[in-house]
Formats: structure tokens, C-alpha cells, sequence
């Protein structure tokens, strides 16, 4: 709708985790680093812990487009699940990218389709195949396979016990399975609790992405902007506006991106040339706060039960209350 209207060439501001938007904050940039340096030194368990919008997906996006295209990756997205279907995910995601051990596949009568070698397996014979495939197929793979869980604070104590049972397989020189465990800050809570102390103790490499100040918020927008096009020496936003966009998001880039978003809608309505303070707030009210208010709305005064039950029978029976307000003018 504002694209074109502003000189843009796309949307600035998607929800998309497009790491060609990836902007690197300094926890970003340190995050980033941390794991790069975790899965080429092969150092097993690591963690990326972040709020909720602070740009985790994308930074994982944006490490597995910086390691070497032979790097085996297995990404699960699906955490509500038990030991069993983890194995499973793991496994089909194995045979499904790399074919040396993947067999013919039978139709359901669903219309979904299922792997022979994992439909019906036991959670013994899982392991034994996962053990089978990693030390037959990807001994000669360098770096070792990597597993990224995102959404890992969703996981349940016995599957994390599972996915460290995992890792115990390794050569006398480096582990044969690395994992990220990718989620909110739930997972650092999770991973305290003492049944996880031997896990918990594995931990490697740990990552965290902080909320954008004040100053990288505004870097952040010039930045998406630029990406998108815009190369105007004015600047699209007022400084009242990004102070307001970055105070109402807490700094989560997630919602910058729909503030700004909202806002760009808004002052294109308006005939603006540039994004201000009012178009700004009418954003920010509009995604912040889901219920309408009212103008000069009246909040009720309190009340007491016992107050209301007489209000009550007092329109039941009319002739009751005529009585009860003549006692009253008598006392």
C-alpha cells in the first residue's frame, strides 16, 4: 500500500525471519559469533535463549547460511512431542535430506507418506538406527551432524534426557552430534532444575539476544529501510516517533516491525511525508492495545453485595421498596 508511495521497493518491515534483514545488534553480533565458534570447534551442547521477537529464528537462519554446505542439519520446529517422536523427526530428517540409507516409501491411505525403516520401530530400535546411520553415513562428514531444537523450552524433561543420551555418542576426539537448544528465557529456568544437572553440565557454548536500545532501534529501522529501498536523505521517521515505537516495544524487533509497519500505513493515509508522533501513537494504540476505549467512559463505583441484592428485590417488588424507603424517611 506505502511502498511505492515512499520510494520503496518492498516491505521494509516483514514478519518473514528473511536473513537478509538480519540486523546485528551487539548481542546479536556477540550471539552469532558464540555459535559459529561452538559448531566449528564441535564443542556438542549450546544454547540460544532470547525473548519472544528478539530475532532468534533469524539468527539461526542466518548461521546455517554461514557453514560449509556438507554441514548436516537437522532443524525440529515441533517440541510438543515425546522420545519416541523426536527419534522419528530426527531420523526422517535424516533420510529425507540424504539418501544413502533412505528406503522405498509406501502410500498411506491417508495420503501422507511414512519411512519403513521408522514406522513401528521401538524407541531401542530408534536409537540403535540413529547410532547406525550417524557412524556409518557421516563418520567422513565434517563438521558432525548438527541438531537445532527451536522452541526448546516448549520440551518435555524426558526428551531432553533423550537428546543428551544422543550426544553420548562421540569419537575419542570430538562429539558426533551437536546441539542448539533455541528458545525463551522458560529454557534457562528449565534447564536448572537438578533431574537436568548432567545436561545442564554439558552446556558448551550459551547465547543470549538482548532487547535494541534506543540508538539500535533507530539503526535497526535505517537499516530495514535501506534493504527495502529507501534512499531518501530524509529521515522516514521523526525522532518523537522512534522514541515512541521504541519505548511501546520494549526494544523486541517483532514489534518494531509491526509498529513501524502500522505507522508507515498510517502516514500514508495521512498525506505525510514522513512518519510523526501522531502517526506513530495511533499505531501503537491500534496494536497494543486490543480492546477500544471508550470516550469519557465512567468507571463503575464499587459496590456491596448486599447493596445490590436489595437493588435487586427492589425492582422485583416495587411495593417492598415504597415501604422500605418510608421506614428510611422515618429514621
Amino acid at each position: 500500500m506505502y511502498e511505492n508511495y515512499f520510494g520503496l521497493m518492498g516491505n521494509p518491515f516483514g514478519m518473514t525471519p528473511d536473513p537478509q534483514f538480519y540486523f546485528r545488534s551487539s548481542s546479536h553480533r556477540e550471539a552469532l559469533a558464540a555459535l559459529e565458534y561452538g559448531v566449528r570447534s564441535r564443542r556438542g551442547f549450546m544454547t540460544l535463549v532470547g525473548e519472544v521477537g528478539t530475532g532468534k529464528t533469524t539468527l539461526l537462519n542466518t548461521l546455517l547460511d554461514t557453514l560449509d554446505q556438507s554441514t548436516c542439519t537437522i532443524l525440529v520446529k515441533h517440541t510438543t512431542v515425546d522420545r519416541e517422536d523426536l527419534l522419528k523427526l530426527i531420523l526422517n530428517s535424516l533420510y529425507t535430506t540424504y539418501g544413502p540409507r533412505r528406503q522405498k516409501k509406501e502410500k498411506e491411505p491417508s495420503g501422507l507418506f511414512s519411512d519403513n525403516r521408522v514406522a513401528g520401530l521401538s524407541r531401542a530400535e530408534l536409537i540403535n538406527e540413529f547410532n547406525a546411520f550417524v557412524t556409518g553415513e557421516f563418520l567422513a562428514y565434517q563438521p558432525a551432524p548438527l541438531l537445532i531444537i527451536d522452541e526448546a523450552q516448549n520440551l518435555d524433561r524426558d526428551v531432553l534426557e533423550e537428546i543428551r543420551l544422543l550426544t553420548n555418542l562421540e569419537s575419542p576426539k570430538s562429539k558426533m552430534l551437536q546441539v542448539i537448544l533455541s528458545g525463551q528465557p522458560e529454557l534457562e529456568n528449565l534447564l536448572m532444575r537438578p533431574d537436568l544437572r548432567q545436561l545442564r553440565q554439558r552446556i558448551a557454548v550459551h547465547a543470549r539476544l538482548d532487547p535494541l536500545t534506543l540508538e539500535e532501534t533507530g539503526e535497526y529501522i535505517d537499516f530495514r529501510l535501506e534493504k527495502a529501498g529507501y534512499s531518501s536523505s530524509c529521515k522516514l521517521f521523526s525522532d518523537a516517533a522512534l522514541n515512541a515505537i521504541w519505548s511501546s516495544s520494549k526494544g523486541s524487533p517483532r514489534a518494531i516491525n509491526v509498529l513501524c509497519d502500522h505507522a508507515l500505513v498510517n502516514a500514508f493515509a495521512m498525506g505525510l511525508d514522513q512518519v510523526n508522533m501522531l502517526s506513530a501513537q495511533e499505531a501503537i494504540q491500534d496494536v497494543l492495545f486490543l480492546r477500544p476505549r471508550l470516550k469519557d467512559a465512567r468507571r463503575p463505583e464499587p459496590y456491596l453485595v448486599a447493596d445490590f441484592e436489595e437493588h435487586h428485590d427492589a425492582m422485583e417488588n416495587p411495593d417492598s421498596a415504597a415501604i422500605a424507603d418510608q421506614k428510611g424517611d422515618s429514621r
